[in-house]
């Protein structure tokens, strides 16, 4: 490694490398790779000033690689100035550059290599480079071979570039295997930094702040007496020896082991050669261990205990023709190994059971030798990535895609397991009850639901249905987050996006009574356990806002509007299968009640703030401060969280002039990642820092919340902004897939991956629940997309050339096509989408808008709140006995379309409910007869008789009944 330096107001500055590749002879398919870590600053205003470098070489007929015409692998130039131009040089980290010099200098020899280095008017610039290598270029021929399981491992708590790991298996998979570079880590098991391996495990990560559970260890040794220690047993090896497939890790060992590990649905198999014992390890505590022998084969059965929120599991350990065993458990450690019969191939087989050691065991057993799981797992994920091929794309554009279909389909697992043929149950990780049917884990929906769900909905619908039964089974909550139980991490139920958006787009196999009643009650009853549920509910569902009593509660505001929209559809969909009056109230109510992103607008600063109990805005509003209000982002961050109503939000700003002007300005200032902009963290967090490396002022495409907003200028009209945007988004924020990064951030569970692949291939998700996409020019030139039993989809470039950053115009099946937007329901019919694209804005098709929920009139209050039931606040019972009467007063007089009645207790309520003149005598009234209050705190939503304008109400109770709050609706303008 070379440290170099350039001092301040040098021009340029050259430095010369000795050694390899000089004297080297350039072969037809050679290429010449360099590493550059170029030094930062925590000064936005010098932080890139050492990105402008590269590594030239002369060759022996006096030319030189910058004068080739060449460019590395992402199409970037090869002189100083492109590099830094380009902004793909991530500071203070290693950056590969790799450039295919084979194609134009076979024949040739190196006689001097450079870097080339330019200097700052601010500072003196320093930058490390090393392993400056000229190879024969690897072709990935085979599309597995395009997937990189270790994109996104080059990561560190600090600062992520995925914070994912190379994990084995098949999709949807209920265990991983997983190769571990720190065998002590539930949370960044394997990181790309570290070139030695401590252990091959069984694993069920979903997120490393999520942790992972029932790990258990292998690790092979070439020592009959082998050091047992993490440190002690661990081998070091190469890069080049090692091959991360989504089916088959392999890797050759310090010592001449190799080692090969594949997966099947609930099994892990390990096949060793080279070793002569075995090493056994786990993470958490052990509840029991028990060895046996079946012949030949030793066996370890093994129960993980519960902790924390992770259920109790079991592994089954399987290792043909085993040696003497040391084994030991001691206070829920176990320790020791198996001897292997001689240097040959050696296989062990790890069963994991959530249900019990038997089915463990029946699991191993289950899934065949490591050649037949080898098989199966290789065949499941080639039909996987075959839902979508390419043509017209670069290695690093293939890679890229196929590397997140591979993360796409991991996730979710499933949780459920065969328990015997045509039978699956699972054991339900809250309360240890054997549950038929499908059960799915490992997903975090604050995620999820933007590009993940939507991808996986187009490319494999019947599977996407099959988990959202599978979360349903989660029993009377539905999870935020699922590890494999329910989390308390972030923010909204937005499940219930998920569910509507698969309903919008008319999945087959959904139970839709089922779905709506899981959303229904996120949304309007307050869960006692802080892991499920709208956390703020009360008062928030009366008052219209979560305040900033409760943490992050503007965000949970936005995002409650955000799910209550598509649950308006789910209402309306039921709606339609009967005659229900309160259905189409309900329906009615959450459309309006997905308007409550209104009640924290601030038209005066422009932006969704905090607002306290009574109503007033947070104090010491700064629109650049991390967190309070707002879940891992910014207001500025946050300032367009409403995908579902960009109309709206557009009103909201003055117009969608208006709104471009804010979408402007939000990419006009600088992101600076500030100790004093932490907020309510700790410290500064890894996100402000990836947001800063972004370099897209504070639209910080690095992390989920900011996924749709380049989109959101569609809203204004200006689709061409919106293409720009992306367009140079997906072309500098996901390079070093070849070295262990790939992403601009958290890769959580597919969603960064599926937001590459969308913007790929040309279409995005803005609007959930909508049964829409936007359209995007693609970067490839022809996309056939193949979804599982359905028909096939060609999104392909006409005129023009691949990543073109603007649209000229668009035909569907051979026909003009002149709105931004196309309908799930017009792909899946099997179509041809092709694009003529243009280097230069164009204006196409703006005059399409992408679409708004259909409500115009928020939800407001009509009664008067000077009487305990309706205070707003629903946190005082008021008993009544049968015959007890309660009269509510209005601000003024109203056609009244809804009522709402609050329970403090689960009830059967009987009521009769009138509505008054001026006078106090009614003009129409409802009888409610047998209405049942499932839950305490329950909310329900009833339609009135419509009629007159009402000045009041009246209920008359005709049993006991225990009521906190009433709340009495205007109709909406017709």
């Amino acid at each position: 490694m070379r440290t170099l330096t350039a001092p301040r107001d040098a021009a340029r500055v050259e430095h010369t490398l000795s050694g390899t590749p000089v004297g080297q002879t350039i072969g037809p398919g050679d290429e010449l790779s360099w590493l550059v870590r170029p030094e930062g600053t925590e000064d936005v205003a010098t932080r890139w000033d050492a990105t402008a470098v590269t590594v030239d070489v002369r060759l022996d007929d006096g030319s030189r690689l910058s004068g080739l015409g060449l460019h590395d692998q992402y199409g970037g130039g090869l002189s100083p100035e492109a590099q830094r131009d380009e902004r793909r040089l991530w500071p203070d980290q290693w950056n590969l550059r790799r450039v295919a010099i084979g194609e134009v200098a076979a024949g040739r020899r190196i006689e001097q290599v450079q870097v080339v280095l330019l200097g700052s008017a601010q500072r003196a610039v320093t930058v490390q480079v090393d392993s400056v290598r000229l190879t024969p270029r690897t072709r990935r021929d085979d599309v597995l071979d395009q997937v990189l399981t270790t994109r996104g491992t080059n990561s560190t708590r600090a600062f992520s570039r995925g914070n994912t790991a190379p994990l084995v298996g098949v999709p949807h998979g209920s265990v991983f295997g997983l190769p571990m570079t720190d065998a002590a880590a539930v949370d960044w098991p394997y990181t790309y930094a570290s070139t030695s391996l401590a252990a091959f495990a069984t694993s069920h990560i979903s997120s490393p702040w999520m942790r992972d559970y029932g790990q258990f260890q292998l690790m092979p040794s070439a020592s009959a007496d082998p050091d047992p220690t993490r440190e002690g047993r661990a081998l070091a090896f190469d890069r080049a020896d090692e091959s991360a497939g989504p089916h088959r890790y392999a890797v050759r060992l310090a010592g001449g082991i190799e080692a090969e590990l594949t997966a099947g649905d609930a099994a892990i198999a390990l096949r060793v050669t080279g070793a002569a014992s075995l090493i056994l390890d786990h993470s958490g505590q052990l509840a029991a261990a028990h060895e046996s022998a079946e012949g030949a084969t030793w066996t370890l059965d093994v129960t993980f205990a519960a902790v924390g929120e992770k259920p109790e599991n079991h592994v089954h350990v399987r290792v043909p023709a085993a040696g003497r065993s040391s084994v030991r458990l001691h206070e829920g450690r176990l320790t020791g190994h198996v001897g292997v019969a001689g240097p040959g191939p050696v296989e062990a087989i790890v069963g994991y059971s959530a249900i019990s050691p038997e089915q463990a065991r029946s699991n191993a057993v289950a899934g065949g030798g490591f050649d037949r799981m080898l098989a199966d797992a290789e065949r499941r994920w080639r039909e996987v990535v075959g839902t979508v091929e390419l043509e017209g794309a670069t290695e690093d554009q293939r890679v890229s895609v196929m590397s997140g279909l591979y993360r796409a389909f991991l996730y979710p697992t499933r949780y459920d397991e065969t328990t015997a043929p045509g039978v699956v149950q699972a054991r339900s990780p809250y309360d240890g009850a054997l549950v038929d049917g499908p059960f799915s884990a490992s997903n975090g929906f604050w995620d999820t639901y933007r590009t993940a769900w939507p991808l996986l909905t187009l490319l494999d619908p019947a599977s996407a249905a099959r988990h959202a039964d599978g979360f349903l089974a989660h029993g009377e909550w539905t999870p935020r987050w699922s590890a494999p139980a329910a989390e308390d991490c972030m923010t909204g139920t937005t499940f219930d996006l998920v569910f509507a958006d698969l309903v919008a787009k008319e999945m087959d196999g959904l139970d839709l009574e089922r779905g709506y009643a899981a959303a229904r009650k996120n949304a309007t009853v307050p869960s006692p356990d802080p892991r499920v549920g709208r956390k703020g509910l009360i008062p928030a569902i009366f008052r219209g806002y979560v305040s900033t009593d409760t943490p992050e509660g503007l965000s949970w505001t936005l995002d409650n509007a955000l799910n209550d929209a598509g649950i308006a559809l789910l209402a309306r969909k039921l709606a339609e299968q009967c005659d229900d009056p309160d259905l189409r109230a309900e329906a009615e109510y959450f459309a309006r009640r997905a308007l409550g992103y209104r009640e924290v607008f601030d038209r005066d600063r422009g932006f969704f703030i905090g607002r306290d109990a009574n109503g007033r805005w947070r104090d010491g509003f700064d629109p650049l401060e991390w967190g309070r209000d707002y879940t891992e982002t910014t207001a500025w961050g946050t300032a367009f969280t409403v995908p579902h109503d960009g109309a709206g939000l557009a009103q909201l700003h003055g117009g969608e002039a208006a709104l471009g002007r804010a979408l402007d300005a939000m990419r006009q200032i600088p992101e600076t990642a500030e100790d004093r902009l932490r907020g309510h963290y700790p410290e500064v967090i890894h996100e402000m820092r990836e947001a800063r490396d972004v370099r897209s002022g504070m639209l910080a495409l690095s992390n989920q919340p900011a996924h749709h907003i380049p989109f959101m200028y569609m809203f204004a009209g200006r689709h061409d902004d919106a293409h720009a945007v992306v367009a140079d988004a997906r072309r500098r924020l996901f390079a070093g897939s070849d070295f262990g990064q790939g992403y601009p951030g958290d890769e959580d569970n597919g969603e960064m991956s599926a937001w590459y692949v969308f913007t790929t291939i040309g279409l995005y998700p803005l609007v959930p629940a909508s049964g829409s996409y936007v359209l995007v020019p693609p970067a490839v030139a022809r996309t056939r997309i193949a979804p599982r039993g359905g028909r096939p989809i060609e999104l392909r470039v006409r005129s023009g050339r691949p990543g073109d950053p603007y649209i000229r115009a668009v035909h569907v099946d051979g026909e003009p096509w002149d709105s931004v937007v196309i309908d799930h329901a017009r792909l899946v019919r099997g179509c041809t989408v092709e694009f003529d694209l243009s280097p230069e804005p164009t204006g196409w098709a703006a005059a399409s808008r992408p679409p708004s929920v259909a409500a115009r009139e928020p939800l407001r209050d009509a009664c008067r709140p000077d009487g305990p039931l309706t205070d707003d606040l629903g946190s005082r019972a008021v008993p009544l006995a049968a015959g007890d009467q309660v009269e509510v007063a209005f601000d003024a007089a109203a056609e009244i379309s809804l009522l709402t009645i609050t329970v403090a207790t689960p009830l059967t309520l009987d009521a009769t409910v009138e509505l008054l003149d001026g006078r106090g005598q009614a003009t129409a009234s409802r009888t409610l007869h047998g209405e049942r209050f499932d839950w305490p705190g329950q909310t329900r939503v009833f339609a009135t008789p419509h009629g007159a304008a009402a000045s009041g109400l009246r209920l008359t109770a005709h049993g006991a009944a225990a009521l906190t709050q009433l709340q009495a609706f205007p109709a909406e303008p017709s």
